[in-house]
């Protein structure tokens, strides 16, 4: 789940050639927000809403004609595109990154625990010799990528899932369309994962950006901090709003651990990341709910340059908030 709200001040002047255009719509099973300054009045929404269905149809497992869901039902024949196989060298790379705690070929395990396409009930939960049987196929060692884009699987139950990397690379998409048009300031948002360029040259002030605490109900929205920053990428994953309980009261969430097989809450609520590309912030979030701290504070020493907000709690199970020097110095200063 992403968590993020877009602080960005209105400002009409007549006698101004630039003005603030606003772009909204639905993509990827969420909504789209996008905030740009241009003195052109050319209609850009139309090519961006074809950018989104050209990269659904490639990796959306919800269209049961995708390029993704040909491929997860068995076909062989399937040409992906380079959208595709953009979005798998970045898993895979992540996936080496994190020893196989992001796996896009989660999706098998993603069904077994009621976070695909089906829901469940507490009678169909996976068993442990369910879950053994289902990690046999899991694993990003186990598919392909060719050198002429068909994908290779080593079991054909293997079934693709890039929900947590996808939006992240189609934020990208879009600001390199925005660029193209030579636009050089802008907020592209899609599904709370989003890129920033420039600033707010209206008011002279950089973009800013608040990120929510994950804990708090949605009617009771609070900020934890507000940051600014420009030419990068930014996403939030988080389990406390996306979960399932049980009639026993057990919660299960979506970031589901390839490696045990299980989808249960590790002990950080939230990570938010700050990076050169929204593909790989939207990766490396994913990547550390699923690690817990421990193991994230252990990437990120080895990893300094990452600009990281975890929020977790500890054994006394009170809220506490984890933060990299880098983030630290994109915080808005009041």
């Amino acid at each position: 789940m992403k968590y993020l709200l877009l602080s960005i001040p209105l400002l009409f002047v007549g006698c101004q050639t630039e003005k603030l255009h606003f772009i909204e719509g639905e993509a990827q099973g969420s909504t789209y927000h996008i905030k740009y300054i241009s003195s052109s009045n050319e209609n850009l929404q139309p090519a961006i809403d074809s950018i989104l269905q050209v990269i659904d149809q490639s990796m959306s497992t919800y269209k049961p004609d995708s390029d993704i869901s040909k491929v997860n039902n068995g076909d062989t024949t399937v040409v992906v595109d380079e959208h595709f196989r953009k979005v798998f060298e970045a898993s895979k790379q992540i996936w080496q990154e994190s020893e196989g705690l992001f796996d896009p070929t989660v999706g098998v395990l993603v069904n077994a625990w009621g976070f695909g396409k089906q829901k469940i009930a507490d009678k169909d939960l996976p068993t442990d010799e369910k879950i053994t049987e289902l990690k046999k196929y899991v694993g990003f060692n186990k598919v392909q990528l060719t050198d002429n884009n068909h994908i290779k699987k080593e079991y054909p139950e293997i079934l693709f899932d890039f929900n947590a990397i996808a939006q992240g690379y189609t934020s990208d998409v879009v600001a390199a369309f925005l660029n193209s048009k030579g636009i050089e300031n802008y907020i592209v948002e899609i599904a709370g994962e989003m890129f920033l360029k420039g600033k707010n040259t209206l008011e002279n002030k950089e973009w800013t950006i608040g990120v929510e605490n994950p804990i708090k109900p949605l009617d009771e929205r609070e900020l934890i901090t507000t940051i600014q920053f420009k030419n990068q990428g930014l996403a939030t994953s988080g389990n406390y709003r996306k979960v399932w309980m049980d009639s026993n009261g057990r919660k299960y969430v979506h970031s589901i651990n390839p490696i045990t097989g299980r989808a249960t809450q590790s002990d950080v609520l939230s990570a938010t990341v700050v990076a050169p590309s929204t593909m790989y912030a939207d990766g490396y979030a994913t990547m550390f709910m699923v690690m817990g701290m421990e193991k994230s504070k252990a990437f990120l020493a080895k990893h300094p340059n990452l600009a990281v907000l975890l929020v977790y709690s500890n054994d006394k199970n009170q809220e506490l908030t984890f933060k990299t020097q880098p983030f630290e110095k994109l915080e808005k200063k009041q």
